[in-house]
């Protein structure tokens, strides 16, 4: 009896830690998406980007970068979205206003 009991609280601390695992890889997964999505947001910010699409990968992930005229002359929307490579869905999106000289 004592050796039942035993194993099903084994398997279950395994599981709690198996859990605890995933959440860990899943979390630092989504946290270097977050900054390669921020470095191409800043990167657009220091000089406007061309209206249309760019894509890339860094650091093992793909990125894409939309940018598009807004109603007022001097901002574009910028839209950067990051996912795993070969497809899938986001990881991260972000989306920011930024200021273009006048033209």
């Amino acid at each position: 009896m004592a050796t039942v009991v035993l194993a099903a609280g084994v398997a279950a601390v395994q599981r709690v830690v198996a859990a605890g695992v995933a959440a860990v890889a899943r979390d630092a997964r989504t946290t270097r998406a977050l900054l390669l999505a921020r470095a191409v947001l800043a990167e657009a910010g220091l000089a406007a980007p061309p209206l249309g699409v760019a894509r890339g990968t860094r650091d093992g992930l793909a990125w894409s970068r939309h940018v598009v005229p807004t109603p007022h002359r001097a901002l574009r929307e910028v839209r950067v979205r990051v996912a795993e490579p070969g497809g899938g869905p986001a990881l991260v999106e972000l989306l920011e206003l930024v200021r273009v000289a006048s033209e």
